[in-house]
């Protein structure tokens, strides 16, 4: 079992808050193309020919390929590849210029399950975040999606936005819950380096977002989404009906994955690679026959550190019998020596597992620093 990632490296324009690899040009796209392919020849054993579960295109923004450019690169998938049958094939989206055909397009080639860069539903938000989209886009790519025969549909939403009040902000759940999606995905507004959101704050023509606004609406968000039918499995994603993300959840349960294109990692169980950051040293170097990456391989520890901080980001959290088999009695002790370090209502165990609590999950990140092995 494994999963395949592919960044199509492209947008029209930047976000604020991105710090994804892109470019603002379509120029490059045909090469770009041929040398995805390329990769793909080149890294066709990288996982010892195993079967792929899950496909997933994401970006910068795929759906600014065609149905016809995509069809190139998924036969060259199918080619090189093997392909589960019954394989979860999500692809993003941006809701601007989205039209019908387009989408009867991408459900023709396979694509299965659409996920959506909704991140709001108040257009004055919109523009603050520089979407390029607004509401109206949203409501016309939702029900266009649907009326093609997609069944399988995500959203996603950002929190902790100082601007938008927690009036509107509940609003926009209840917008969401209006749509038939399976599956939502809520992401705290962060400021990443180089991105126009830390310029803007440099330049003080904005404030720095607040942690106490941010836990306020994700707070929010718990309670609207359990009283909708939502369940949560990992911090930041919800789903109803089951239908969780296979292919993210993939990373949070340690199932090896193969990334193409510039900027995308790969991951075999002991070491991580990652493709540059680069797109025309990437279409030159594949084209040449070199795969541009850089490679670390993990140690006991960091495999062991991995696993504390992944696991706790789900409601399934750690298996403790799994942590013993896997590390050994030694580091199965040291973390429950470490485990006395965080607050009770923080974390529930009991003989199988240990997961945090919905106020856990709040400080998950510093909860796995406590627990993490420091050895070098």
């Amino acid at each position: 079992m494994a999963g395949l990632y592919i960044h199509f490296p492209f947008c029209k324009s930047k976000c604020i808050y991105c710090s994804f690899y892109s470019i603002a040009t379509l120029s490059l796209k045909d090469d770009y193309i041929q040398a995805l392919c390329n990769e793909l020849r080149l890294r066709k054993s990288f996982l010892n020919n195993q079967s792929f579960d899950t496909i997933y295109f994401g970006g910068g923004t795929p759906s600014l390929f065609t149905p016809q450019e995509l069809e190139i690169i998924i036969n060259a998938i199918l080619k090189e590849l093997n392909i589960n049958s019954e394989i979860e094939f999500t692809m993003e989206l941006n809701p601007d210029g989205i039209s019908l055909d387009d989408l009867s397009g991408y459900k023709s080639l396979g694509i299965n399950r659409l996920s959506i860069g909704v991140q709001s539903f108040n257009n004055h938000i919109l523009k603050l975040l520089r979407r390029r989209h607004n509401v109206d886009d949203i409501d016309d790519v939702i029900r266009n999606a649907v009326k093609v025969g997609f069944e399988n549909i995500s959203i996603d939403l950002i929190y902790g936005i100082l601007e938008r009040t927690t009036k509107e902000w509940k609003e926009e759940i209840i917008q969401a819950f209006s749509y038939p999606i399976t599956h939502l995905s809520a992401y705290s507004l962060t400021v990443e380096e180089n991105t126009l959101l830390s310029k803007q704050i440099r330049c003080g023509d904005r404030a720095v977002p607040s942690e106490e606004k941010a836990i306020n609406d994700y707070l929010i968000l718990q309670t609207m989404l359990k009283s909708n039918d939502f369940q949560q499995y990992e911090i930041s994603n919800y789903t109803k009906n089951n239908k969780i993300s296979r292919h993210n959840n993939a990373y949070w349960q340690n199932i090896p994955y193969l990334g193409l294109g510039p900027s995308a990692h790969s991951y075999d169980l002991y070491a991580r690679y990652w493709n540059t950051s680069d797109i025309n040293l990437y279409i030159n170097s594949v084209n040449s026959g070199k795969i541009p990456c850089e490679k670390e391989e993990l140690s006991s520890d960091d495999q062991y550190n991995e696993f504390i901080l992944l696991r706790l980001r789900t409601t399934a959290g750690i298996d403790l019998i799994e942590m013993q088999t896997r590390f050994g009695e030694t580091m199965y002790n040291y973390f429950l020596k470490n485990l006395h370090k965080i607050t009770n209502n923080h974390y529930i165990m009991d003989e199988k597992s240990v997961i945090l609590t919905d106020q856990g999950r709040l400080f998950a990140d510093y909860i796995a620093g406590e627990l993490f092995s420091c050895k070098k």
